[in-house]
């Protein structure tokens, strides 16, 4: 492992305040920086100029996201000069000593693609410990004890990096629809009787169309902390609010750099894309049902953009199994999983026999 480098080579990010110099942290509330000693608050200029689509094939083919070299660095802190060792993909840490938080935007430079938006947090700490503390206390089935390990203080805000992409599509599908129909079906009962009874019956039409369909920002999580399937969990986020991407909502949040590259973000878009596509071409097809469908997409005119969102994660584990609670901190949805205590569903099965062994009872009497 390289050594860490004493010289500071890149301008990392401070925010004190002009009242007291104290710590300026990004407020949700006010979307502005604010100091929690002296309650100065600093405006952040907006625009959405930088919020552009950019051509994918070009990327992929020119510039491939090649292995990341990460350094280690020392910062020396201006305000204690105590030095703290962080990497060089970090895009925020704090100092240990005097507790100062830094954002060192030249984390993303780390990576061919730069965030060119950012959606800020609009769900506060207050309010998502509120909204922790809910969930915490709903469910029969949850051990007595997770509060113990799923603890409100574990619950921190973060950006994390996601893809967006856009594509144009042109399927030509092929299938059968099958339309039901009703015949009366005679049989002889067990006393022997001529009996009917309508029997539904299936005729199948070849059937052909085509579907075109132009697919606008499809989100993909640009980091493997979370899995797709989390991330979907807490969708939508109303990327209409994307901004120009600014460092300084970093104060005082968490932030993270993407490891999926943009082609790996993309297949997993293509897939979701090809999931509609499907569904929209069945729907086609089917006249009460479908069998066979058969659909070729071609897909033009890709592009994608990439942009931080803000997400409340806490994560805990019980019994040697990680879980995770979820906050989209733009709208305030939620996604976790709780474990399930042995107990709770044991004593449940315990009162079910006790209550079916009482109606055998009391039916036998």
């Amino acid at each position: 492992m390289e050594q860490p480098s004493l010289e500071k080579k890149d301008p990392l990010l401070l925010f004190p305040c002009p009242g007291c110099n104290a710590q300026l942290h990004f407020d949700p509330g006010g979307q502005q920086l604010e100091c929690e000693h002296c309650g100065t608050r600093v405006a952040i200029e907006r625009g959405t100029d930088q919020i552009r689509e950019n051509n994918l094939h070009r990327q992929m083919v020119e510039n491939t996201d090649p292995a990341t070299t990460i350094e280690q660095q020392v910062y020396k802190c201006n305000r204690c000069s105590a030095e703290t060792i962080f990497t060089s993909e970090t895009p925020t840490f704090i100092c240990a000593f005097c507790n100062f938080e830094v954002v060192n935007p030249v984390a993303y430079k780390t990576r061919i693609i730069q965030p060119s938006g950012i959606i800020p947090f609009v769900v506060d700490k207050q309010q998502s410990v509120s909204i922790f503390k809910t969930w915490l206390g709903k469910g029969f089935w949850a051990p007595n004890d997770l509060a113990q390990f799923a603890r409100q203080d574990a619950l921190h805000g973060m950006y994390l990096p996601f893809w967006t992409y856009d594509a144009q599509t042109n399927s030509h599908w092929t299938g059968y629809g099958g339309r039901y129909y009703w015949e009366t079906e005679y049989f002889n009962d067990a006393q022997g009787k001529r009996q009917s009874r309508q029997v539904r019956r299936t005729e199948w039409i070849y059937r052909s169309g085509t579907y075109d369909r132009f697919f606008d920002d499809v989100l993909i999580g640009g980091t493997n902390e979370l899995t797709q399937q989390e991330c979907y969990s807490i969708f939508p986020y109303d990327l209409k609010a994307l901004i120009n991407f600014d460092a300084r909502y970093l104060s005082g949040w968490q932030a993270d750099v993407y490891d999926v590259a943009v082609g790996e973000g993309y297949t997993q878009a293509e897939a979701i894309m090809r999931d509609a596509i499907h569904d929209a071409c069945a729907e086609q097809c089917r006249i009460d049902t479908y069998r066979d469908l058969n659909v070729n997409t071609q897909y033009s005119a890709q592009t994608y953009k990439h942009v931080l969102l803000p997400i409340w994660l806490c994560s805990y584990f019980y019994k040697n199994k990680k879980y995770h609670f979820l906050v989209n901190g733009q709208t305030g949805r939620i996604h976790g999983k709780k474990p399930v205590s042995a107990g709770k569903v044991v004593l449940a099965v315990l009162l079910a026999l006790i209550v079916v062994a009482g109606i055998i009872y009391a039916g036998n009497q």
